[in-house]
């Protein structure tokens, strides 16, 4: 009996460590907190798109870019990585996938990677849809173009939206498909710029009149009849566009409510020089070109005050970008034209700085 009592000593024992040691670790491991990986629901802000200009994606902690090839790079600027030799425009990020368009290389060098981009190896006027993962694997053509005249697989405006694709080729139309080239649709016959709000897209006709569809091509309705409207991004429950005042190129700024169709006026007057302009958030940004002079901007739309936030050289890309909550431009070094650096600063704040990778 004397035995038998010591076994149940050491199995209630026993029992007590595997609490402690084994099921506490258990619990704890359980309640710590797992770091979900940010998955965008756009690939890109269609601002970007709108302008012909995309050159950069943020999805998380990474910011994808193209200079000169398609590169991936953490936010505080460790870990580049070179993704692909090709040219890459219209950039899209969702999930493990880059989506994105390039010209079309010559036959002879098709199934290569391109080196430094040289437009004399790729055919100018002919595109194809790529997507490649976000680790630089499974390069796929989803959709090559040709010099055929009127060939409807030239695509030149890219908008990816969870795991369908809209896109538009060179003769107006606006179509979409499934991210993997299947299930095409024609959804408008002529469109301006398009953006995404909820389950509708605004959009505008030929006449640059804002309209609104369901994003299977459904419910057509009109928003305004005003036109010339040039949209210049959505923020909150508003799109944002511009008008011209004046043959040399002034423009107002305005706001129109997606849910209530009011217009407001935003500001007044703005010169030609602070063009491009963008929204992002509650500001404007903006590049001025003003005797030769230029400089990234930005204005804070309820108060108007401007605030100068970096000197461009003499040679602009042009171009403002937005991705996560930063605005992403490009300057060209001093001592190379040819050479572009990539600059970021965060929306509503003045620290510009430099993606460039770390020192190891």
């Amino acid at each position: 009996m004397v035995q038998h009592k010591g076994k149940w000593i050491i199995t209630i024992a026993m029992a007590v460590c595997l609490v402690v040691f084994g099921f506490g670790n258990q619990q704890t491991l359980a309640t710590e907190p797992t770091k979900k990986p940010v998955i965008n629901v756009l690939g890109s802000d269609p601002v970007n798109i709108n302008s012909d200009r995309s050159f950069v994606a943020v999805q998380g902690e990474w910011i994808f870019y193209n200079n000169d090839g398609l590169y991936k790079i953490k936010k505080d600027g460790s870990s580049l990585q070179k993704l692909s030799s090709d040219w890459a425009d219209n950039l899209n990020v969702v999930d493990d996938w880059i989506y994105y368009t390039r010209n079309k290389p010559f036959k002879e060098i098709y199934q290569l990677e391109m080196p430094n981009y040289d437009i004399n190896g790729t055919y100018e006027d002919v595109t194809e849809l790529m997507k490649i993962k976000t680790d630089g694997s499974s390069k796929t053509v989803i959709k090559s173009g040709s010099l055929a005249e009127g060939d409807r697989n030239n695509v030149y405006r890219l908008y990816v939206v969870g795991d369908i694709i809209y896109y538009a080729d060179g003769y107006g139309p606006l179509y979409r498909m499934d991210t993997n080239g299947k299930n095409q649709k024609k959804l408008l016959d002529q469109y301006d710029e398009v953006y995404f709000y909820q389950d509708w897209l605004f959009y505008t006709n030929e006449s640059r009149q804002l309209y609104k569809m369901k994003r299977d091509g459904t419910q057509k309705k009109v928003v305004s009849k005003e036109k010339e409207m040039t949209l210049i991004g959505l923020s909150g429950d508003f799109i944002y566009y511009t008008k011209w005042v004046n043959d040399k190129g002034v423009v107002d700024v305005y706001k129109i409510g997606l849910k209530d169709g009011k217009t407001a006026l935003v500001k007044k007057g703005l010169p030609p020089a602070e063009n491009p302009i963008i929204v992002a958030g509650k500001h404007l940004y903006y590049i001025s070109e003003i005797k030769d002079a230029h400089t990234v901007g930005r204005m804070n739309m309820a108060d108007g005050k401007t605030t100068p936030l970096y000197p461009l050289g003499s040679i602009s890309s042009q171009a403002i970008n937005i991705g996560g909550d930063f605005i992403f431009f490009y300057d060209y070094q001093a001592s190379d034209r040819d050479k572009r650096e990539l600059f970021k600063v965060k929306m509503g704040e003045n620290k510009v700085e430099k993606v460039t990778p770390k020192a190891k």
